[in-house]
């Protein structure tokens, strides 16, 4: 057996493994030796050793982890069968088709069948038991064959060819749900959905927000690369701590008020160009992270862009402030009597020093951060 460095992979000599020797044009597969693994191993890691069969793995009758990662599958074949022990399947980034041979893995909580060439969700009916279901990347275009899983809470279907959200109002336990990248009209068949605390549907054809009432428990909402025009729909969801709406025509910052969790509200690429709408978010006491690049407001104000975003968003924080420059700027500002800047990199590198030298660089201020300092 002869060894090499491949990003940590022990590369076995072909032409001494049995499951496969060199190709004709003596590119090598199979680059695994499955006596490094003891029978009683829990934990199999094949990633990036060009496997392009399945190996035999029956005598690992106590494998519950089993990943086949960024491999050379073309198929799933009949000796995944004896591992019902499984709970936890990766064969993601392959060359697979069909969804097959997985009728007895009946323990599988976890499987990753993303980054595939798989059209149809089949085959999969017996796995009662799945909780997470990644099917990302592949060429589905119809949401189906997941009648039976119940017990989902975490369903990847984004990047593929689905046109409409249908067939999953049952999985009453569903916590994340990503379809993003498809070509989705409409929110709809999802009211039963009440447990959804991620709703991920950037990169689709929807034109308005609709149908969100039930989801009492959503924090983040994704629905960025859209046609919206409106964030109307979002005021009910007072969990809410994340909304990216980035890249989408919205000129109204309205439906937010009221969100008092929302701590990141992403609206880049929008329509948004008065300075009355940023002054609405002074109402919410969650806010750290405002981002309008590429909005009107920003192009319009150029250099001055963040400074007035301090100025009217006083809660702001965690943002890249990290140079006294920056902060000698508002000693310019009389009126100025509140900052937070805590998080910044500023305040990091201060350390203790950091509220003594904002009171020398802004002697008109009486409140740094959340502490009054006159």
């Amino acid at each position: 057996m002869s060894q090499e460095d491949s990003g940590g992979i022990e590369v076995v000599d072909p032409t001494n493994n049995p499951e496969n020797p060199n190709d004709k044009d003596g590119f090598e597969r199979n680059l695994f030796d499955l006596n490094e693994w003891q029978e009683d191993e829990t934990a199999i890691n094949l990633i990036q050793r060009r496997v392009d069969k399945i190996p035999d793995l029956s005598r690992f009758t106590q494998l519950e982890y089993l990943s086949l990662r960024q491999n050379l599958l073309v198929q799933i074949n009949a000796n995944l069968a004896p591992l019902t022990a499984l709970t936890e399947l990766e064969i993601s980034d392959n060359q697979l088709e069909v969804i097959e041979g997985l009728e007895t893995l009946v323990n599988l909580q976890t499987l990753d069948l993303g980054y595939n060439r798989i059209r149809k969700i089949e085959g999969i009916d017996k796995l009662v038991l799945l909780e997470r279901l990644y099917l990302v990347h592949n060429k589905i275009s119809k949401i189906e064959g997941i009648d039976s899983l119940s017990k989902l809470k975490f369903l990847e279907l984004g990047d593929n060819k689905i046109k409409q959200i249908e067939n999953i109002n049952h999985l009453t336990d569903l916590e994340a749900l990503y379809l993003g990248k498809n070509k989705i009209k409409k929110i709809e068949n999802i009211d039963n959905l009440k447990k959804l605390r991620v709703l991920s549907l950037p990169a689709n054809r929807l034109v308005q927000l609709e149908n969100l009432e039930p989801f009492v428990n959503l924090e983040e909402l994704h629905v960025s690369d859209q046609g919206l025009t409106s964030l109307d729909g979002v005021s009910q969801l007072k969990k809410l701590t994340i909304i990216d709406a980035s890249s989408n025509e919205i000129v109204s910052i309205d439906p937010v008020i009221g969100l008092d969790d929302l701590e990141d509200l992403w609206l880049n690429d929008n329509k948004i160009e008065s300075w009355k709408e940023v002054e609405k978010l002074a109402k919410l006491p969650a806010l750290r992270t405002i981002y309008l690049e590429r909005c009107p407001i920003q192009r319009k104000e150029g250099d001055q862009y963040r400074r007035k975003m301090i100025l009217h968003l006083p809660q702001l924080n965690d943002n890249k402030i990290e140079s006294w420059k920056e902060v000698e700027k508002l000693a310019k500002l009389p009126a100025l009597r509140t900052i937070y800047l805590e998080r910044c990199p500023i305040q990091r590198k201060e350390g203790d020093q950091y509220r003594r030298k904002m009171i020398l660089h802004l002697p008109q201020v009486t409140q740094i951060d959340a502490i009054m300092c006159r």
